[in-house]
């Protein structure tokens, strides 16, 4: 059964041991403004705390995955996309969702049925599996609007693809299609697109099915093996952020978003 939040934003349901998020707003590729962000938390808190759920499965309504943060409403200065530290802003939620999925004692599968960039790109790779439609496109395009990541590529990216090609796609903001992700291990496997949610159903089953302590176990320890927690990734990362969004360069950015042109960067 389906269940949506009050304004359906996010659509939550469960077969089984299998948990479907959908972020569902289709005609803004899902874009995350501050309400998504705050129905999402809900549903993926809702994922952790349930012992029936024991796969999660992440995807996006209509075409795209996720465009990421909704970039357009900070630069007309909408107060529901504030950014300051306070416990509700954009960046906290954020980071708590990214931070909670990366240390859920359960698997995570991304459905990637479109474009996932920024931090729709974040959004997928802190999924234990990636599979994508053919016509998936990725990118950490943060570089676009004058700012390093800020919601967990940096410390995420260079574990799946290595330092030397996450430097590579981060400083240019490319953006690769399906088929360079499966090259480089971004994901796991490519599907036509009306097979998307039959090939992560297969992933999703067969992870329920498995011994799920296991392999929450097996999780932390992969995880935790390695040098720098999530948490402290994400602080550098919100630091780097801030100090970013000072400059003249994402200013320059976000107005050249809202104009549908080619930044002009100056380097200040």
């Amino acid at each position: 059964m389906t269940e949506s939040s009050e304004s359906e934003k996010v659509l939550f349901s469960q077969e089984g041991g299998v948990a479907t998020i959908t972020l569902n707003r289709p005609a803004q590729l899902n874009a995350l403004d501050l309400p998504t962000l705050r129905q999402l938390q809900r549903s993926v808190v809702r994922a952790a705390s349930d012992e029936t759920v024991r796969c999660v499965v992440l995807t996006g309504g209509g075409r795209g995955f996720c465009a990421g943060a909704d970039v357009k409403e900070w630069a007309a200065g909408d107060p529901s996309t504030n950014r300051d530290e306070s416990p509700e802003d954009w960046t906290t939620i954020a980071h708590r969702i990214v931070a909670t999925l990366y240390r859920l004692p359960k698997p995570v599968v991304a459905a990637v049925n479109g474009v996932a960039v920024g931090a729709g790109f974040d959004l997928s790779l802190v999924a234990d599996f990636r599979i994508a439609v053919d016509t998936a496109r990725f990118g950490a395009v943060y570089v676009r609007i004058g700012i390093p990541p800020d919601v967990g590529a940096s410390f995420l990216l260079p574990r799946i693809v290595g330092s030397t090609k996450a430097k590579e796609l981060i400083y240019t903001g490319r953006i690769i299609d399906a088929e360079e992700a499966l090259r480089i291990g971004v994901v796991s496997e490519v599907v036509p697109g009306d097979g998307l949610m039959d090939a992560a159903g297969r992933w999703a089953s067969e992870l329920a099915s498995g011994p799920t302590i296991a392999i929450g176990l097996a999780k932390e320890s992969i995880q935790e093996h390695l040098p720098m927690s999530i948490e402290s990734a994400l602080r550098n990362e919100h630091r780097a952020s801030q100090l970013c969004m000072e400059t003249a360069d994402h200013r320059e950015g976000l107005e050249a978003v809202n104009a549908k042109r080619q930044p002009e960067f100056q380097g200040r």
